[in-house]
């Protein structure tokens, strides 16, 4: 673990290594750091999961610009 991506308080510092706030956007905080991390959440459900295993549909923007119908988009249970 690089101490230098932390804060003293123990939170993701912004910038790309350590802290350089100089980097960041006006509108980035400390918890954009957490929320762009969820990205990676799936990576935590098992390959039999549904998130893994549902068939591949069209994503709503393909299906709204092609003329189909689509459902209001959900969560994955």
């Amino acid at each position: 673990m690089n101490e230098a991506n932390y804060t003293e308080n123990g939170f993701l510092a912004l910038g790309f290594n350590g802290r350089q706030p100089e980097m960041a956007d006006y509108y980035t905080n400390t918890g954009s750091l957490y929320m762009a991390s969820l990205i990676f959440l799936p990576l935590s459900l098992p390959a039999s999961h549904p998130f893994w295993t549902i068939p591949v549909e069209d994503w709503t923007m393909k299906r709204a610009w092609s003329g189909d119908g689509f459902p209001i988009d959900r969560k994955i249970p």
